[in-house]
């Protein structure tokens, strides 16, 4: 009987993630010391930069360390903690001014939960995209998400899409792109990013379809399991494909270099 995964396997899927994905943004670096994972995109966003923990109970100073790399960066960045952190790395991200957001859902599916429900939308074709559409990706993401192109531009490069286990896709209706989405494989795991539908065509069932695809495609290609975080949105229809919540993570955001505004993770 398979074992049931735990919320320490899942942080450390995210940090595993990170450390896959930034390095090759052109700009980008990550790493991992004493229980947390630091990485920047070179991306003009807070949640495309910062520190998150590996540990439930990370080193402190390993924390302080890092969000002071990347916040010599000039780069706004933020600081995630999970449930049980030290009262004084709160105080530590007030301290240095970061506003508190909304807690972010980590959310679990193991196996394919009730992916096998999951009807195929209306004349909808999902298909995957090569490295050099890189920018097709990014367009339909930011069309979804509603932000301006350029952030998702500089992070969803070409090299990104060369990765190993990286994954994107693109949903149209006759022709015309509606979805779009991204499933990053790495051992056990794959992680579901970049879930966004083009307002004019929401709740139709595209958005489900997108991810229905990029999960059983990492499972198709030895995962286990799958991860994601996941905004208000998104939450229910998450909850819906199986997803569970299995950790809610604090977040706090700077405004150095930038502004506060951001894509959601998953609309």
């Amino acid at each position: 009987m398979p074992v049931a995964v735990g919320a320490d396997a899942v942080a450390t899927a995210l940090a595993v993630t990170w450390e896959h994905v930034f390095q090759a943004v052109p700009a980008g670096w990550a790493r991992r010391r004493g229980g947390v994972v630091a990485g920047v995109t070179g991306v003009a966003l807070p949640t495309l930069n910062g520190v998150w923990p590996e540990s439930s109970d990370p080193d402190p100073g390993a924390v302080v360390e890092l969000l002071e790399e990347v916040a010599a960066t000039g780069l706004p960045y933020c600081l995630q903690l999970r449930p049980g952190a030290r009262p004084g790395l709160t105080g530590l991200a007030l301290a240095r001014g970061m506003a508190p957001e909304e807690p972010l859902p980590l959310m679990l599916l193991e196996g394919t939960g009730a992916l096998g429900a999951v009807v195929a939308a209306d004349g909808l074709v999902v298909r995957q995209l090569s490295p050099d559409e890189a920018g097709t990706h990014a367009r339909a993401a930011a069309t979804g998400f509603e932000a301006p192109e350029a952030p998702f531009l500089q992070f969803i490069t070409p090299s990104v899409l060369a990765l190993p286990g990286v994954r994107c896709y693109l949903g149209e209706v006759d022709g015309e792109p509606v979805t779009t989405g991204m499933g990053v494989s790495v051992g056990p795991f794959v992680g579901i990013f970049n879930i966004a539908t083009a307002p004019v065509h929401r709740g139709r069932g595209y958005g489900a379809a997108v991810t229905a695809r990029a999960v059983t495609d990492g499972l198709a290609a030895g995962a286990q399991w799958s991860w994601l975080q996941s905004s208000a949105p998104g939450h229910s229809l998450y909850r819906r494909l199986g997803f569970r919540d299995i950790e809610s993570w604090g977040v706090w955001l700077s405004t150095a270099g930038g502004t506060l505004d951001k894509p959601p993770r998953s609309p």
